[in-house]
Parts: structure tokens; sequence; C-alpha cells
């Protein structure tokens, strides 16, 4: 009798924990992606969809990448910059270079 009253007394505040301590991640990761910097670079060579994976996978070792993702059709890498931290353009170029593509300008 006892453990189904603790049950009873307890089970709310674990509810009421588990949904507050999701919105608060929910607001936590939503507030991380509005700092983070998004960056869009122009990459040619490009000339089918099996190209852009080892594009992304080789950006996305640079310790300031968060998120990378290539469009072979727009000819386009988008990068997400971790919050605080500083990425040096010529890292992404190098990274290009590397996966056998030639790097174009910086969009945005």
């Amino acid at each position: 009798m006892i453990r189904y009253t603790f049950l009873l007394l307890i089970l709310p505040v674990l509810l009421v924990c588990g949904i507050g301590c999701t919105a608060a991640n929910q607001e936590l990761a939503t507030k991380s992606m509005e700092e983070s910097e998004t960056r869009v670079y122009e990459v040619f060579g490009m000339d089918c969809p099996g190209c852009h994976g080892g594009l992304e996978k080789l950006v996305k070792k640079i310790p300031a990448v968060q998120e990378s993702e290539a469009n072979w059709l727009q000819k386009q890498l988008v990068v997400t910059v971790r919050p605080e931290v500083e990425l040096n353009d010529e890292d992404i170029y190098d990274a290009i270079r590397r996966a056998n593509f030639t790097p174009g300008n910086r969009i945005k």
C-alpha cells in the first residue's frame, strides 16, 4: 500500500519534470541554432548525387563546423558554424579541394 501511495505522489512530479525538461531542451536547441552562422559556398565539379556525400563528411570534420550540406544541382555547400567559434573560409576551401572539387566564391 505504501508503494502505491508513493507512486501516486511521485508520478505527477515525474510527468511534469519530463514535460518541462523536454520543453527546456527544445528551447536550448532552438536558441543554439539561432546563434549559429550559416555560410554558403560555390562548389564546382559535383555532377551527381553521390558526389556531395564525401564533401559533406570532410567539411563536418572541421571542428568549427556544426553541420554541412552539399547540393550538386545548385553547386553549393551550406555550412552551419558552431556558435561562438571562428571558422576560416580557407579551411572550407581546403576541404573542397581535398574532395577533388573546385571552390568558388562564398555567396553568403
